[in-house]
């Protein structure tokens, strides 16, 4: 099996020229099959500039996004702060539903339920305890992304009751104004009800940051609509990454059977081609990729680094076109892939983000992305060294 964590090694994004070779430490694994990674690394053409307390970070999903905390399994606990911080992050992200029933009112004034408000509270106590950083993200508010011309009105309210709530909060307290923009909600949309946002944020909070996803789920390709204010330093582009979706989804229950073809590594190819399913085939994309996947050598091989260069490439060419920060805030693969695979993946993202000079977050959903186990303290260790040795 083809290996891409030889030793890893921490870049100084913003104060030294970038490495253009993945490292060559000297990692000696049990498993043969070790590749040499000298193959080069692509300059940026812009590195962005640091965001202090936002640099390395893990996602606690799955608790305060689920339409009600336990659904879909996790509930935060106080264990989610502490294990964070035990194991070298600067912050957090919590994913946050406001919009079901009984967490605010659906008709005006769209009043959040202060019971829901003071579980938030408790949250943001808790990463403060931890001296983590915490971004309150606005997720799964899922109207306005097929009709926004009805949902503008509630985004609004809520940002602006979210706003004077955290008003006094120190500067380790950022929002998020919107989870993967998508639909009906066009870049064109998106850029008008982001400044009508950040217009009202900033009317209690004038330097607090403020993170802008991009259209078609926080697609990087879509960084370049995306429209931030040039005289706000504070206003931080955000996108995420799980391409190649056939690897990082593989298997997945919540998709359709084009993505139940699993088996695939990460780098390709493999050593044996892999066979899709007729439901994989029968989608032209995925007939394509798996075409590549099974023949095309590893620098070329869609499921290999070229593919997530390509991606942090439209990240720092926002950098350099507009000189505003840029954020990764989701990126991870699903515990159905090969576990050494999944190593690989996350290890490459990671390092090609600090290299970049962009803080991160891991999409730990507390399931079947799941990276640490906060009840006893422990950590898919393979996970936790792509992510912080």
């Amino acid at each position: 099996m083809r290996r891409l964590i030889p030793g890893l090694v921490l870049f100084a994004a913003c104060t030294a020229a970038p490495d253009t070779t993945l490292s060559t430490g000297a990692r000696t694994d049990a498993d043969s099959g070790l590749f040499d990674p000298t193959m080069p690394r692509p300059e940026p053409s812009a590195i962005s500039a640091p965001l202090p307390g936002f640099m390395r970070g893990i996602n606690l999903g799955n608790c305060l996004e689920a339409p009600s905390e336990g659904a879909w399994g996790p509930r935060l606990s106080a264990q989610h702060f502490a294990t964070a911080a035990a194991a070298g992050f600067d912050h957090v992200r919590l994913p946050i539903r406001f919009t079901t029933s009984e967490r605010s009112d659906p008709n005006p004034p769209y009043t959040i339920q202060e019971t829901f408000f003071t579980r938030v509270d408790w949250a943001i106590d808790q990463a403060l305890a931890n001296q983590l950083s915490i971004i309150v993200d606005l997720h799964h508010f899922m109207e306005i992304h097929t009709n926004p011309a009805a949902n503008t009105a509630r985004f609004y309210a809520l940002w602006r009751q979210i706003a004077a709530r955290y008003a006094d909060r120190p500067p380790e307290v950022a929002f998020e104004l919107l989870n993967e923009p998508n639909g009906a909600l066009s870049p064109k949309l998106l850029n008008e009800i982001t400044a009508g946002a950040l217009a009202i944020i900033r009317e209690a909070n004038p330097t607090r940051i403020v993170m802008a996803d991009s259209y078609s789920w926080s697609e990087s390709g879509y960084l370049k609509d995306l429209a931030l204010p040039k005289d706000d330093p504070n206003v931080v582009a955000h996108f995420h990454m799980y391409q190649p979706m056939s690897f990082t989804h593989q298997g997945a229950p919540w998709l359709d059977a084009s993505f139940q073809t699993r088996g695939v590594l990460f780098p390709g190819p493999p050593a044996t081609p892999l066979n899709p399913s007729s439901a994989t085939l029968a989608v032209s994309w995925m007939a394509d990729f798996f075409a590549a996947y099974n023949r095309l050598p590893i620098d070329q091989n869609p499921a290999g680094p070229a593919t997530i260069y390509d991606h942090f490439e439209n990240a720092s060419r926002f950098v350099k076109a507009t000189g505003k920060r840029v954020y990764l805030g989701e990126f991870g693969a699903i515990d159905q892939a090969d576990p050494i695979s999944r190593e690989n993946y996350v290890w490459l993202i990671r390092t090609e983000a600090e290299r970049r000079g962009m803080g991160f977050a891991y999409w730990d959903d507390g399931g079947s992305f799941k990276a640490m186990d906060p009840a006893s303290g422990t950590w898919n260790e393979g996970l936790r060294r792509a992510l912080v040795d």
